[in-house]
């Protein structure tokens, strides 16, 4: 510290990191745990509120008052002490083993000042710091020995190669679902969610909501489906879903027809996988939701990105909401390498010819997958080399865009000539999918009903 710095300090006042106190006094405890639950802080002992030094007599006895303070708070705040003229510096770092709690109770630190937390806040800050986890608490209403589902028990062991010479129970505690409450089994919201018969029972919002829509927004409906399984069943069962609502097309080679969906099912599949391993389960006011419309698919998952990932490290650095259930689904190979899904996504989309994943998060997280590469489908459709096909993108675009079309201008913007534009346009009236007005000296274009239907995916 510097006599600068103090004086700076001075002059800002008490703030989200700065308090300053005359003496010791009882609030001294609050003031630490409330440093010690937000992103630290300091205390200096010797200021008046209003910024004036009164100072302070430093010696081992007020150095102890302080630790000891430090001391007997729940659980115990690290403190570091700094003397400046006749100054006590506390510096209380952020601390570790949130929440912490004095005698008063549990505090934070809000602007300047030190705040009570209610015990509803009390539960939300300790759900937002991750003491404590949806998937490892017990639900009261599940009987082991009534809802436990032997059969996807064994349907996990086997896609995880665990033997089954050792009892359910006994696999069950080593997967870290079940455990012992006065001698009886109990399993966790994990073990709910992967190995109860009815986990939407006991947990009516972890279920997949399926829904296909007509056209591009969420007005009509046109095939819905709500799926209550076991975590692994409801995963599979959405994919179904995407695969008898997706167009297939199909390759032959060496006189095999291979099915291919427009797309990719590996990415469709990581992208609900992501969607139920990282939604915030304490959230029950919603549910994962696949949504299909003509030009895309959504999957959606209520919480965004976890607690400490940035928004700049994401698709980098990999923070898992549910640890558990990640671990769980890595381990039956439902999730090849922790991390790697945003990136499998963004592969998969590019190797099939398709536009980047799009990704939003803020209360809820979301990915969109684009159905359609606009100058591939064109392509494809009208039977045209690589370089037709984007000249043809670029005319229907203008037309879905602007009330005419000027020839020249396309043909300038394309490095090509008007009649080459024209023919093209020739072709598209041949299709249905543009019509011509007017004279041949002033003839204009428009797309027509057709064209406008095809254009629309593409919105």
């Amino acid at each position: 510290m510097t006599q600068h710095e103090l004086h700076a300090i001075q002059q800002s006042g008490e703030g989200h990191k700065v308090e300053f106190k005359r003496n010791i006094n009882s609030d001294l405890a609050k003031e630490l745990v409330a440093f010690a639950n937000s992103s630290g802080g300091r205390v200096f002992i010797g200021i008046e509120d209003d910024g004036i030094i009164s100072g302070i007599q430093i010696n081992n006895d007020l150095r102890s008052r302080v630790e000891a303070t430090a001391r007997d708070c729940d659980p115990s705040v690290r403190v570091e002490l700094e003397t400046f003229n006749n100054i006590l510096i506390v510096h209380v770092p952020e601390g570790k083993d949130k929440p912490y709690r004095c005698t008063n109770g549990f505090y934070v630190r809000n602007g300047a000042s030190s705040v009570k937390l209610s015990t509803q806040e009390i539960i939300e800050f300790i759900k937002s710091e991750g003491k404590v986890r949806f998937e490892n608490l017990h639900p009261k209403t599940v009987d082991y020995r009534v809802d436990f589902d032997e059969g996807a028990l064994k349907r996990f062991t086997r896609l995880s190669g665990i033997s089954e010479v050792i009892g359910a129970e006994e696999i069950l505690i080593n997967l870290g679902v079940l455990y012992h409450e006065q001698s009886a089994p109990v399993l966790n919201n994990a073990g709910v969610l992967l190995f109860a018969k009815r986990p939407a029972y006991t947990l009516p919002h972890a279920v997949i909501s399926c829904v296909l829509f007509k056209g591009n927004t969420k007005v009509h409906i046109v095939d819905r489906k709500i799926l209550e399984f076991d975590l692994l069943t409801n995963i599979d069962q959405a994919v179904v879903f995407l695969e008898r609502h997706l167009n297939l097309s199909y390759e032959i080679k060496d006189i095999r027809r291979k099915e291919i969906l427009e797309i990719p099912k590996d990415v469709i599949r990581e992208g609900i996988i992501n969607a139920v391993v990282h939604r915030d389960y304490f959230e029950r006011g919603a549910n994962v939701v696949v949504e299909i419309f003509d030009n895309r698919v959504e999957i959606s998952n209520p919480g965004g990105l976890p607690k400490g990932l940035k928004p700049e490290n994401f698709g980098k650095h990999s923070l898992a909401r549910n640890p558990l259930i990640t671990g769980l689904l890595h381990r039956c190979n439902y999730i090849e390498k922790a991390g790697t899904g945003i990136q499998r996504m963004r592969d998969g989309m590019r190797e099939a010819g398709l536009p980047a994943p799009t990704f939003e998060f803020s209360e809820f997280f979301t990915v969109i997958f684009h159905r359609y590469n606009i100058s591939k489908d064109i392509k494809q459709k009208l039977v045209l080399n690589e370089k037709r096909s984007e000249r043809v993108v670029v005319i229907l675009r203008h037309l879905a865009v602007h009330q005419g079309l000027d020839v020249n201008t396309i043909a300038i913007e394309l490095s090509t000539t008007a009649r080459t534009i024209r023919n093209d346009l020739d072709l598209l009236i041949e299709k249905g999918w543009v019509n011509s007005f007017g004279s041949t000296k002033g003839r204009g274009y428009e797309l027509s009903e057709r064209g406008k239907e095809v254009m629309a995916r593409y919105a």
